[in-house]
This record gives C-alpha cells, sequence and structure tokens, in this order.
C-alpha cells in the first residue's frame, strides 16, 4: 500500500470480541504494516456500559479524536445505537478528518425492513459503503446519501469455521437447514420476505427425507414441526452443518440482487455443500465454486440434493473438501478484509489524494 491508514473500526457485537473474522484481519494487517495503526472501539458494548446514550455517543467522538484515524471503519450501525446526521458530521470534523466507510451486512426490503433513520444517516456521511446486495438495496444507499457504493461478499474465521477435520463417511443427516423463521409483529404466517419459500423448503425437504431431515434455528414459524430442532449458539453451526451431507437455505429477500447470508460461507468452509435459492448475480458473484448448487423452487432443491446423495461417499467428501479449499483462498476474513483495505486505499486515499510518490 502507497499510505499506511490508521484505522478506526467501530464493529457491532454484543460482546467485545465477536466480531472474531473482521478483528482478525485488521489486527494481521496491522501485523504485517499494512495498516499504520488500528484500534477497535465496541460502540454498543460501551453504551450499555455507560447506560447513557448521550454520554456514549460523545465518549465515541472523544475517542475517535484521540486515536486520530485517516479511516472510521463503520460496522452495521442502526437505530440500536440512534445516531442523526449532525453526529456523524461531527465525527468526521474530528482533527484528523477521517474518511467514513460503512460496510452494511444485512439485507434489506423496499417496504418490510427499510433503511431505518441511522443507517441513512451514516451512509449519508460516508465517503464509501460496502453492501452485501445491490440493485434496490444500492439504489437506497444512493438515495441516502452514499456516493460511492461497492459491493462485499461476507466471509468467515477459521477460529470457528473450517477447522481441520476428518470427514465422517456416515451422517445421521443426509441435508440440514440452519435459518430462523419469525413472525411479523407476531402475526402467524406473516413472515419477511422468502420465509413463506424456506418454510416450504423445510416441508418438501421433510417429506422426501423424513428424519435424516432437520432444521435448527428459532421462531413461531418452526412450531409443531417433527423436523425442526430448536435454536443453536452461532459456533455450533460448524459441528450441525458437519453432521449432514449438505446444507440448505432459502434466503430473506430473495429479490435483492447478488446477496447471500453468511449460511453459506459457512457451509462450505466446514468442507459441505450449500444448496440456496437463486438470486440475481449469483452467477457473477458465486460462479464455479465447488459444492455450491443453486436452484429456483424447493422441487429442484429436492432434485439437486438427490443427485448430490446418489454419488460415492468419497465423492461426496471431495465436493466438500474441494468446497473448503476454495472458501479458505477467496472467503476467509484475511483475505475479503485484506481486500477491502485495498479498494479503501484506491479509492479514497489515491497518490493524486495524498500526494505521496
Amino acid at each position: 500500500m502507497k499510505h499506511s491508514l490508521r484505522l478506526f473500526y467501530l464493529p457491532n457485537e454484543g460482546a467485545e470480541g465477536d466480531q472474531v473474522g473482521p478483528r482478525r484481519a485488521f489486527e494481521r494487517a496491522l501485523a504485517e504494516g499494512k495498516l499504520g495503526a488500528y484500534q477497535a472501539y465496541s460502540y454498543l458494548v460501551r453504551d450499555k456500559a455507560l447506560g447513557d446514550h448521550r454520554r456514549a455517543l460523545e465518549d465515541l467522538l472523544n475517542a475517535a479524536r484521540e486515536f486520530s484515524p485517516d479511516v472510521i471503519f463503520v460496522q452495521h450501525m442502526n437505530n440500536t445505537y440512534p445516531a442523526d446526521p449532525v453526529f456523524f458530521q461531527k465525527l468526521k470534523a474530528t482533527p484528523s478528518k477521517p474518511k467514513l466507510v460503512v460496510w452494511e451486512g444485512d439485507p434489506y426490503g423496499q417496504i418490510v425492513k427499510p433503511l431505518d433513520s441511522t443507517l441513512k444517516a451514516v451512509m449519508g456521511a460516508s465517503d464509501l459503503a460496502f453492501l452485501v446486495g445491490l440493485g434496490y438495496l444500492a439504489e437506497a444507499a444512493r438515495k441516502a446519501g452514499a456516493s460511492r457504493i461497492r459491493f462485499s461478499h461476507n466471509s468467515y474465521d477459521d477460529e470457528r469455521f473450517g477447522l481441520p477435520w476428518e470427514p465422517t463417511r456416515q451422517r445421521p443427516l443426509d441435508a440440514v437447514m440452519i435459518a430462523n423463521l419469525h413472525s411479523i409483529k407476531r402475526i402467524p404466517g406473516l413472515y419477511l420476505p422468502g420465509g413463506r419459500q424456506r418454510k416450504q423448503l423445510a416441508n418438501t425437504f421433510h417429506n422426501m427425507l423424513g428424519d435424516r431431515f432437520a432444521v435448527y434455528g428459532g421462531g413461531a414459524g418452526w412450531r409443531g414441526k417433527p423436523y425442526a430442532r430448536g435454536s443453536i449458539p452461532y459456533v455450533q453451526q460448524r459441528d450441525m452443518t458437519r453432521s449432514a451431507w449438505m446444507s440448505i437455505s432459502w434466503d430473506h429477500f430473495p429479490g435483492l440482487p447478488m446477496n447471500s447470508s453468511d449460511r453459506l460461507v459457512i457451509s462450505l468452509s466446514n468442507g459441505v455443500p450449500f444448496l440456496t435459492n437463486h438470486q440475481r448475480g449469483y452467477e457473477v458473484v458465486y460462479g464455479g465454486i465447488p459444492g455450491l448448487y443453486w436452484f429456483h423452487s424447493p422441487q429442484e432443491a429436492v432434485d439437486i440434493a438427490l443427485y448430490l446423495l446418489s454419488m460415492p461417499v468419497e465423492k461426496r467428501i471431495e465436493l466438500g473438501m474441494a468446497a473448503a479449499e476454495h472458501m479458505r483462498r477467496h472467503f476467509h476474513a484475511d483475505r475479503v478484509y485484506g481486500d477491502i483495505l485495498e479498494i479503501i486505499q484506491d479509492e479514497l486515499f489515491s497518490e493524486r489524494e495524498t500526494g505521496l510518490g
């Protein structure tokens, strides 16, 4: 890099250190000299500790002033941490005049779950905004004031996922789904976009595979279903995916181009093929990944599943291992956030802007 940036990272996490992937990636970049300085400020944790949101906002401003960053990297800030455009202008007006970079990893809708006021404010103040879905979401970010919008897919960390293992030749499940199905406003049968299809997909797999299919996840939508086995801790996804020959999903907001939940990278990094509903742009973002299959209907998904189960066990294992290797090369958090740092450098700190030769 031409300029060793000072990065002030604002992770969205309920407990200090929860954002394992980006934290480790930025720490590695610092150790390798790709960052000049780095500090993480867990804004939600600090807000809770202070017990006064006005004090928390001032504390954040003071921390930014003291660190004197070139870049403030904000992750998924919304109305759980209310802030208005004036606050973000104050943040950017601290003495080092930092650039504001936003990474937003959630999908949003146009009517159901639109961008909230804080997210609009941080988008409007951003110098660079990374989104995990484009199309109408990129347009909503532009209308909120985002001047430069770029795509970033999800990543995984190898503290929790993709750990070495000896793939088992016998598994209790043929297919597993790890997904919640909550009702909107507690109205039975009213789900986020894609929720109805998620339930249809689970029912279709249960009809075909019986007790060799299971769903792990919370929400009233799974209540009473014979395949529903309840919620699991986030990190337990590793063991649950590896208990099956494949993991399946129907994502919320299926009309959001290029978007996928992190179930995709988690399953594949664990060496387990992943089946998911097609979303526009998948051929561009995910084309050619071994072990990844997309479908357009529950029946098509079952057909793919039966095709995979028709393979010899050794071939299924080889397919999973090829998927894990591809994830290590292209979707590990060190690679994804390393690329993001390069993009920040290229977009916001060019030779022309920094005056460096």
